[in-house]
């Protein structure tokens, strides 16, 4: 004897069946795979300067050895898997995104060219960032490149004469440093005294 409930879950059941799900649902998924093309990926990569300074302290040097490096792993992740904060120091010099990944032992893509930039590595500038702890400094440029999320060229500059700091900024925020009078020179005009009468 059946219940009159049991039939009407018969009867609705017969379309939506556990296979017919199955398969349907297969077929959609298949369908928005197939539409979507090949996955991409991304990655950060970084441009590292990494000072040996363990080496440094053995050997009592004053200037360690320094390498730059090209890795996907952020500064904290390469003192952890290179020996640690005892063995060596880790600057990060520069960070943009890479299309792809680096299995298989790939090397990260490299670092993007400047648009259009107005400095180049080598070049002296001053900061003239407003309220910043570095306005006013002059320093060196060491690394130049564009970052597309921002649409905006980066440069690294390095201040010799400030313990080496170095830090980045956006192009709006150096200038060409102005000509130095040479030391000694007056900049008032030379004005010579009448004769004496």
């Amino acid at each position: 004897m059946t219940f009159p409930m049991e039939r009407r879950r018969r009867k609705s059941g017969r379309f939506w069946s556990m296979p017919r799900v199955g398969v349907l649902l297969a077929l959609v998924l298949g369908a928005l795979t197939l539409s979507a093309g090949a996955p991409r990926a991304e990655y950060r990569a970084y441009e590292l300067e990494v000072v040996d300074l363990y080496d440094c302290r053995l050997n009592k040097r004053e200037k360690c050895r320094v390498n730059r490096v090209l890795t996907a792993l952020d500064t904290r992740q390469y003192v952890i898997t290179h020996g640690g904060p005892y063995h060596i120091g880790v600057v990060m010099l520069a960070t943009w995104i890479c299309r792809g990944d680096t299995s298989f032992f790939q090397a990260v893509c490299p670092r993007p060219a400047p648009n259009k930039p107005k400095f180049k590595s080598g070049d002296s500038v001053r900061i003239v960032l407003k309220k910043h702890i570095t306005e006013g400094w002059v320093g060196t440029i060491q690394v130049a490149y564009f970052q597309p999320s921002l649409q905006a060229n980066v440069y690294g500059v390095r201040f010799a004469d400030r313990k080496n700091v170095y830090a980045r900024y956006y192009e709006k925020d150096l200038a060409k440093p102005e000509a130095q009078a040479p030391q000694g020179s007056s900049t008032a005009p030379n004005v010579q005294n009448p004769p004496a009468q």
